[in-house]
């Protein structure tokens, strides 16, 4: 190897040294890394240590030690989302086209829905070799994103669809048998249980990229968004409306009355395209 390049070499390595220790906002790389993109970082309600991620290219990854070591595990599809069970560090739920849910703090994963009984077949058509499930009965279709009640882990929302009709459903024997409850104006993205309400009359809110819903007893109400949301972020500090944060072309917006009204908030600098928001559950003044 010649000299010229071990200098380059050399010069590259202390460039990437630099550039890491100048990253904006005190972060540091935690892992892990390499082909494919990261997406969907979910850590759990009950340990700061135990973190899951998503990738693109179909495998995911969990840490239970802060970002130190991570292990690769594969729900053969990509993950659309995670969710921590809020009362029992043990139970995760994971969703590709089906959904998936662990008693042992993401160790090992069963199948929760469709039934396996109701399977009729199995192909593998992208690039990446995930699956897609056919089953009969599929009353839900995919699950697109899912919710645990804060006092009853047997209780579960989901806001899933097929065939372009899409339904808020409940179960209430921990994903045996579903309920529908509302049917939803467009495809959901999130969905969340306010954890003011009570037990006996949930309020839930779904989010799709061009509305806002809220169930509660008086059933469904929407609303739609100032703009075509590429991310949403909701939280609960005070009993009544949620603080919403959102992601769309037209930059960052906040919502503090429930999405009845918005305003524009602006980040430091220019020139930025922003892909992504989150918020506390619990404190939405940090977002």
């Amino acid at each position: 190897m010649s000299l010229n390049v071990l200098r380059l070499m050399f010069l590259l390595a202390a460039l990437a040294l630099a550039q890491a220790r100048d990253r904006p906002g005190g972060f540091t790389v935690l892992g892990p890394g390499g082909g494919g993109a990261m997406f969907h970082p979910t850590v759990s309600p009950l340990d700061q240590n135990t973190v899951l991620v998503a990738c693109d290219m179909t495998g995911a990854y969990i840490t239970h030690d802060g970002g130190n070591s991570w292990r690769l595990f594969n729900l053969r599809g990509v993950v659309g989302f995670f969710v921590f069970d809020p009362r029992d560090r043990n139970i995760v739920y994971a969703g590709t086209n089906v959904l998936w849910r662990s008693l042992d703090g993401g160790e090992s994963w069963r199948l929760l829905y469709p039934k396996e009984s109701a399977i009729e077949s199995i192909t593998m058509n992208p690039d990446h070799a995930s699956e897609t499930v056919m089953a009969e009965p599929d009353p839900l279709g995919t699950i697109l994103a899912l919710a645990v009640d804060p006092d009853d882990s047997q209780i579960l929302y989901a806001a899933a669809g097929r065939d372009n009709r899409f339904l808020i459903y409940r179960s209430r024997d921990f994903g045996a048998q579903w309920e529908k409850l509302e049917p939803l104006p467009q495809a959901p993205r999130r969905i969340w249980i306010d954890p003011h309400s009570s037990r006996q009359t949930r309020t839930v809110w779904v989010s799709g990229t061009r509305y806002m819903a809220v169930v509660d007893k008086a059933g469904l109400h929407s609303l739609m968004t100032p703009a075509e949301f590429t991310d949403i972020s909701l939280g609960f500090g005070q009993p009544g409306n949620p603080v919403i944060y959102a992601t769309a072309e037209e930059g960052l917006l906040v919502s503090r009355d429930g999405g009845r009204s918005w305003h524009k908030s602006e980040l430091p600098g220019t020139g930025a395209h922003l892909r992504a928001i989150a918020t506390s559950f619990r404190h939405p003044e940090t977002a």
